[in-house]
């Protein structure tokens, strides 16, 4: 690290070629120099916000061909999407405090993979569900490998036991009180997609095992971290005559990123290909980019 931060310093310096690059990718580490983290841009990957938009994006890792793979398909599907929707409900309730967990855990797709991998081995393996163990596997190994309070702990099972259930292979069987949520019936994987994208945007906190009082715990902690935001932003002002405004700073800074932006792309100077329009009136991948 520290010979990397030595590197970084000759280009800034102008000692390295114009063209030089480095493109890294690291876990969170004290150790990681700050002066490079600060003359990078930073790109980080966050799941997608709302159990619709989540379970979307787990679904669409799996794919048809793995969707249509395994030799007992309805159990299959059906405790697929219910570890969609367990893996996204989890994520979700994070958003309201000490109310969705006591401690806000970083679970990961990768978690959501390796239950997927257990799921698909038991039950090609097993000759009926073995509900007990995959309940045991996937809260209190798969997922609850990160979760260190006691009280999680219990939480996290008592979920997955109402997701993972014999029950579950009735088509009219409820993941909570709110008749949206279902596993739906066997089916094609475009079918499944289909389903997921009428659930609602805006999730009553029901849907995660919630009362409808949580959301004020959400809305307040909401408002508290943006009004903290603002806060830290705001540039604060200096003693002295001569000293400028609030406002003169912010303006001034508007006018150093506008002066820094590139200058507007001459559309009639490109290529006829790289803004072309396909078949499903969607730009295509390099117009996008260099848009």
């Amino acid at each position: 690290m520290p010979e990397l931060e030595r590197i970084q310093e000759q280009q800034d310096a102008g000692l390295i070629h114009a063209d030089y690059r480095l493109w890294l990718t690291s876990m969170p580490s004290p150790a990681f120099p700050v002066p490079v983290l600060q003359g990078g841009l930073k790109i980080t990957t966050e799941p997608p916000k709302g159990l619709k938009s989540n379970m979307h994006r787990s679904l669409t890792d799996i794919g048809q061909e793995r969707y249509d793979s395994n030799s007992k398909p309805r159990e299959y599907k059906k405790m697929l999407f219910a570890l969609a929707y367990f893996h996204a409900a989890i994520l979700e309730r994070r958003k309201y405090g000490a109310i969705g967990w006591n401690i806000p855990y970083e679970w990961m797709n990768s978690d959501f993979k390796t239950a997927e991998l257990n799921l698909f081995m038991y039950l090609e393996e097993q000759p009926e569900t073995p509900y007990a163990a995959l309940n045991y596997l996937v809260a209190r190994v798969c997922y609850g490998g990160r979760v260190t309070d006691d009280k999680d702990v219990h939480c996290i099972s008592a979920m997955l036991k109402k997701y993972f259930t014999a029950e579950i292979m009735n088509d009219n069987y409820k993941f909570s009180k709110l008749e949206t949520y279902y596993a739906p019936p066997d089916g094609s994987f475009d079918e499944m997609m289909t389903y997921i994208s009428t659930l609602p945007l805006d999730e009553d906190p029901e849907v995660f095992g919630l009362h409808p009082n949580a959301n004020i715990a959400f809305e307040q902690k909401t408002v508290n971290s943006f009004m903290d935001t603002i806060l830290i932003i705001q540039p604060r002002a200096s003693g002295g005559a001569a000293a400028l405004t609030p406002e003169e700073i912010i303006t001034a800074m508007a006018n150093d990123f506008l002066e820094k932006l590139p200058k507007s792309l001459d559309l009639s100077k490109a290529h006829a290909e790289t803004f072309a329009m396909t078949e499903k009136n969607a730009m295509n991948s390099l117009g996008v980019f260099v848009g």
